[in-house]
């Protein structure tokens, strides 16, 4: 089962792109992945394609042996960019060695240990008021966030995250400092944002009702003593989590200690060794692991950490729908899960660029048993939609 070609992909994802990786063996299978350069790492095709010319030859099935290569070759600049092109073609060699075994990809990991996933609304309201030309209706105002709550509820999901949002001037905007939208790099927290915070929240619990538990997601966009602020002001609203970007485990410790509602966090990092300290330190209570990035083979890895530390496990999923069956191969196969991320807001295309959608049912994604990871994308659909010249994070404009 020797690999003959491995080649990439990208198209037309609304405010972003898709980005895909194809490994061809000789025997004509083909193994998917999806991967992603809009969410702060350009440069990560370069990388697979520098790689990709090692594996032309060799055998499909090897993929830990091609981790281990990898690895030795960008020693000198482990994780990032170099880390997430490493787990793309980690994936696509998954997929292609399940597909050659006939067999779905949970069974390479261990089996599944559930046939169904629970999930949470991801985005919600936030893509809506961000990107309403891709994702109608637009939400504008509370009224709005509002109701979105009500369709969470009304359509079974039993949880969903929102993002940071300011109410008190005009039409809802979204507040992104952290990734420069605006560009406010001291990224200091102010009464009204609290105040926004609490208030979109609100209305939020208003539309969903008191059963669907509420997640808010703080990316990076305030430091650890503004952390403290919103930590605080947020303790008496019972969230499902807070969710915290961070590099310093111990900065991030400290604000959990602080915290009445659980922490989750660790998405943006590669590797064990990233991953360590945050246990450690016991930084966070769900340890929030990127599959595309990581690769599944590598994620179980980190799971098996965090078991070691008493942490459950939620996979970050805000890519397209093969990128969502990935993390749900992951999800049914590991033991300490605490729910996984998917975005339920769907572009008008997406439906087209993929052999299978993810199937809902009552809140909670079935686990197909499909070869592979049960879908891959249709090679003419994605040409029929050129890529942007760039997306995602670097399209926006300094403010």
């Amino acid at each position: 089962m020797r690999i003959s070609e491995i080649k990439t992909f990208c198209c037309d994802a609304g405010w972003r792109n898709y980005r895909f990786v194809k490994i061809t063996t000789e025997d004509g299978i083909a193994g998917w992945s999806e991967f992603d350069e809009g969410f702060g790492s350009p440069g990560v095709t370069s990388v697979i394609e520098q790689l990709g010319r090692r594996l032309v030859g060799q055998d499909v099935r090897h993929h830990e042996r091609f981790f281990a290569e990898a690895s030795c070759l960008t020693r000198p600049a482990p994780g990032g960019v170099v880390g997430e092109g490493i787990g793309a073609i980690e994936n696509a060699l998954l997929d292609a060695k399940a597909k050659t075994l006939g067999i779905p990809c949970h069974e390479l990991l261990g089996g599944k240990i559930r046939d169904r996933v629970k999930v949470y609304w991801s985005h919600a309201p936030t893509w809506r008021i961000n990107h309403p030309t891709f994702f109608p209706p637009a939400i504008t105002d509370l009224a709005g966030v509002q109701a979105v709550g009500a369709e969470v509820r009304e359509r079974g999901f039993s949880a969903c995250k929102t993002n940071l949002f300011l109410h008190d001037d005009g039409p809802l905007r979204a507040w992104r400092p952290g990734f420069a939208v605006p560009f406010y790099p001291e990224l200091n927290v102010d009464p009204a944002l609290i105040r926004s915070i609490r208030t979109h929240l609100e209305a939020l619990r208003a539309g969903a009702g008191p059963d669907v538990e509420l997640l808010i997601d703080l990316n990076f966009n305030a430091k650890p003593e503004g952390l403290l602020r919103i930590v605080r002001a947020l303790e008496d609203l019972d969230l499902f989590w807070i969710e915290i970007d961070s590099f310093n485990p111990k900065a991030l410790a400290y604000v959990r200690s602080h915290s009445r509602n659980p922490i989750a966090s660790c998405e943006t990092l590669i590797g064990l060794r990233q991953f360590l300290p945050f246990f450690q330190e016991q930084a966070m209570d769900v340890a929030i692991v990127d599959v595309p990035w990581n690769g599944a083979w590598q994620s179980m890895k980190i799971a098996a950490l965090a078991e070691a530390h008493d942490v459950n496990v939620a996979p970050h999923n805000f890519y397209g729908h093969l990128s969502t069956m990935m993390n749900l191969h992951f999800a049914a196969a590991v033991p300490n899960l605490r729910i996984m991320e998917v975005d339920v807001d769907r572009l008008a295309w997406d439906r087209e660029l993929f052999s299978h959608e993810p199937e809902f049912e009552a809140g909670h994604l079935v686990v197909p048993d499909r070869p592979g990871w049960g879908t891959e994308p249709i090679e003419e659909a994605i040409l029929a939609h050129p890529p942007k010249v760039s997306g995602g994070l670097l399209q926006y404009k300094r403010s």
